[in-house]
Formats: C-alpha cells, sequence, structure tokens
C-alpha cells in the first residue's frame, strides 16, 4: 500500500511539474497548449469550408471534436521518443521505474486535452450541437486512448534508446495518420475498397466515437469499443514486455 502511495504521489508530482515547467516564463502560458489545435482547426476550416468545400455541417465543430483528442495522442508520440534518453539521472535512482515517465507524459498531454473541452463544448453549442449524456463516455473513452498511447509510448521510447532514428520515424508516420484518420472529413466519403483500413486503425475507430458523442450526440456501439479495448490492451502489454525485456540494456545504453 505504501509502495502504489508513493508512486501515485510521484505519478502526481511529475506530471504537476512537467505541465508547470513547459509553460514557466512565457506570455500566454498555458494558452500556448491551444496554439497548435486552434491554428489547424482554422487552417482546416478555410480549405474545406472556402478552398476545397466538403459541406459539412457545422464543420468548425465537427473539425475539433476529432481534432483535441487527435493532438493529444499525436503530442504523446512525438514527445515519447526522448523520454529516457532526457531523463537518465531520473532513471538511475534507485526506487524510480522508468515506465513511469511514460505515464506521466500521457497524464501531462492529457491535460491540454482537458484544457481544450471547453473550447469544444463552446462550439458545439455555437453551432447548436446541444451537449447529450453520451457525454458520460467520454472516461471510458480516454481510459481505451491512455491505454493504447501508453503501450504505443513504451515501445517507441524503448526502440529509440537503440535506434535514434525511430523518433524521425514515428513523426512521419503519425503524420501520414493524420490523414488516414477521418478528422477533418466524413469516413463515408472514403471509396468503398479502403474502408477496411478505417475498421482496423483502432485511432481512426476512437476518433469516430469521439465525434459520435461529442458531434452527433448518439451513444457509441459496443463493438467499435470492445475492438479498440481489446487492441488497447494488447498493445499496453506488449509495449511493457517489449520494456521490461530490453530495461538493464537501456540502463546500460543511457
Amino acid at each position: 500500500m505504501n509502495s502504489l502511495t508513493y508512486n501515485f504521489d510521484l505519478i502526481w508530482h511529475l506530471v504537476r511539474c512537467d505541465f508547470i515547467i513547459r509553460y514557466k516564463g512565457s506570455i500566454l502560458g498555458v494558452l500556448w497548449s491551444l496554439t497548435l489545435p486552434l491554428t489547424q482547426l482554422l487552417v482546416l476550416v478555410f480549405l474545406f469550408q472556402k478552398v476545397v468545400p466538403l459541406d459539412i455541417d457545422a464543420y468548425p465543430a465537427f473539425v475539433f471534436s476529432a481534432l483535441a483528442p487527435w493532438t493529444w495522442f499525436n503530442s504523446c508520440l512525438g514527445s515519447a521518443g526522448n523520454l529516457l534518453i532526457n531523463n537518465r539521472n531520473l532513471i538511475l535512482r534507485p526506487r524510480f521505474t522508468p515506465y513511469t515517465l511514460i505515464i506521466v507524459n500521457v497524464l501531462s498531454n492529457m491535460l491540454n486535452y482537458l484544457i481544450a473541452l471547453p473550447i469544444l463544448f463552446s462550439l458545439l453549442l455555437i453551432y447548436d450541437r446541444p451537449i447529450a449524456p453520451t457525454i458520460l463516455f467520454l472516461p471510458l473513452l480516454m481510459l481505451l486512448q491512455g491505454i493504447l498511447i501508453v503501450g504505443l509510448g513504451l515501445i517507441i521510447a524503448t526502440l529509440n534508446v537503440f535506434y535514434r532514428d525511430v523518433q524521425h520515424i514515428v513523426a512521419v508516420v503519425t503524420m501520414l495518420l493524420f490523414y488516414m484518420t477521418p478528422v477533418f472529413y466524413q469516413p463515408q466519403a472514403v471509396a468503398e475498397k479502403f474502408r477496411i483500413l478505417y475498421t482496423l486503425n483502432p485511432v481512426a475507430v476512437l476518433i469516430q466515437v469521439y465525434r459520435s458523442i461529442f458531434f452527433y450526440g448518439t451513444a457509441p456501439e459496443w463493438s467499435p469499443l470492445l475492438y479498440v479495448g481489446a487492441v488497447s490492451v494488447l498493445v499496453c502489454a506488449f509495449g511493457f514486455l517489449f520494456y521490461a525485456r530490453n530495461l538493464h540494456d537501456i540502463i546500460d545504453t543511457i
């Protein structure tokens, strides 16, 4: 019990420190966390409402309902590569477990996502999309996404200790994945022969479920949730096993 309390307090302390240090000394402070998603939102709205209209009602709210969780996912994976490398002093401490850094990264970036939610709710109200009771599914979706990100983060962080190219590969893969995830378009617009990619992509499934509860106000079907849950648990389990198997080599290498 003492060990559990110690780990919980440690994670909370590291999340708080990471979040504070990230914006310390800047004029806008935590508002910088909204800069990227809002800039992306403005660009996407301009492109697909003015330049190449997609004819989607309430398009800003439509996009941001998916862009906010995507930004959480993308930020975590983009920063996962250097977590073990840049925290050598912490890792070498006797009672410190290195995988804690992955969990801290997920939770710290999750705070940015939570900060973005009031903007999403405002957009939904502006475009006459009332917040439905389906919002109660949000903690479940965040839990599933968090488990998935922890697993992927462990794999990326571990590999990047030995192969520094991994962080650059991840940046390219997440950029491609963004276009293969229905963030700024409807999945129905995808050609029939390619729709299997959106069915098998757990991130795409998650994004569609987020949009379902936020934008459409409809409860998600259980089969996609079970699929995402199964994939997330498997990825997380594999990530922990892969990390544990290489832990000694990680400590020796850094």
